[in-house]
């Protein structure tokens, strides 16, 4: 990522918080005018629904242009992959000439132009292994995936977008979902993705869409080793599918299923307390979404009651347990207890932060 783009982040993050402190009733209005003064905007920053019309509408535009260039060549399917080259190439051109552009470069055009890029960019890489080169399964789609994990982790790497990161990591989990032993593979991946990424989330030399993108890596580290935990995914043998000759192996053992149903209900409990400590609310999001999950992986098994009536009544006892935690924690000494309070100070941890290290500078 270029230095004038993490220096563009960087002030747009402090204008973000600046807003949220003032909401807070953190800083004065003159303290809020005077931090606008000094940081101010460094490129132009549209609504999000503007952002996604934009994402849509270019494209629309990228596709039908690729339609009519394959329309007018008209190439055979061994030469295809040239074309899906050359396309992809001119896509990440765009997105890169937009990134530089302070006016284009958070309009959605980046974005729609990068993605497309690296899927016709995979699209070739699948058409000269398939049909030029004539190598198949496995090492074809292997490669192809491990091609696609590169790029995506390279476009999140140059252009700092937390979706490259995601598409990166499932690119990587398919991949190593189709090794023999794919689930303990999953297992590693994500508890090494969760705990190296999970180091930068606040190290002020990233830049911050890079520190969002190692939030993004530690969530999907979570969601992977979960998926290979969780016992309904094990008794239906999800992750084996993405192997050739999936459906004849044969059912999990005993001794798997234990550990799948230890790590079904252990994980979300260690997550959401996880979230608590380290009071990220993206953790603590996490871990309720697990939990959930294995509420209803739950159900599957225990049939208690029709799932509409297990999923009203985990509702309604969720909503009355955030009731009566507000109530206690402000009933506390001064609206707080063990260091937690009931008071919405800010709406996103990024911004407390930020103002932490104002403090402390």
């Amino acid at each position: 990522m270029k230095g004038e783009w993490v220096t563009a982040e960087r002030a747009e993050e402090v204008r973000a918080a600046a807003r949220g402190w003032r909401r807070a009733g953190a800083v004065s209005e003159g303290t809020f005018e005077e931090i606008s003064r000094r940081y101010p905007e460094p490129r132009a920053l549209p609504a999000p629904l503007w952002r996604v019309v934009t994402f849509v509408l270019a494209s629309a535009v990228l596709l039908l242009a690729t339609a009519a260039l394959f329309v007018a060549a008209s190439p055979r399917l061994s030469n295809a992959w040239i074309l899906c080259a050359f396309a992809g190439a001119a896509f990440v051109l765009m997105a890169e000439i937009q990134a530089r552009s302070p006016a284009m470069a958070l309009r959605g055009g980046v974005e729609a132009a990068g993605f497309w890029g690296i899927v016709f960019l995979v699209a070739g890489l699948f058409l000269l292994f398939q049909e030029n080169l004539r190598i198949s399964e496995p090492t074809g789609p292997n490669l192809v995936l491990a091609g696609a994990a590169l790029l995506f982790a390279l476009a999140a790497w140059r252009w700092g977008s937390p979706a490259w990161a995601f598409l990166a990591a499932l690119s990587l989990f398919l991949l190593l979902g189709r090794a023999p032993a794919g689930r303990l593979l999953w297992i590693a991946c994500g508890v090494a993705l969760t705990f190296f990424f999970e180091r930068f989330l606040d190290r002020p030399s990233w830049a911050p869409s890079h520190r969002r993108c190692a939030a993004v890596l530690v969530v999907a580290g979570l969601l992977g080793v979960y998926a290979a935990l969780n016992l309904y995914a094990l008794d239906h043998r999800f992750v084996e599918f993405l192997r050739e000759r999936a459906r004849d192996l044969p059912g999990p053992r005993f001794g798997e299923r234990i550990w799948s149903t230890l790590g079904t209900a252990i994980l979300p409990v260690a997550v959401v307390w996880w979230g608590v400590r380290s009071r990220r609310t993206f953790v603590l999001d996490t871990g309720l979404v697990l939990s959930a999950l294995s509420l209803m992986t739950l159900r599957f098994y225990v049939h208690l009651a029709p799932i509409w009536v297990v999923l009203c009544v985990s509702g309604g006892i969720l909503f009355l347990l955030a009731l009566a935690l507000n109530r206690w924690l402000a009933r506390g000494s001064e609206g707080e207890r063990y260091g937690f309070t009931a008071e919405p100070l800010f709406a996103d941890e990024a911004r407390l932060r930020a103002l932490g290290y104002s403090l402390t500078a």
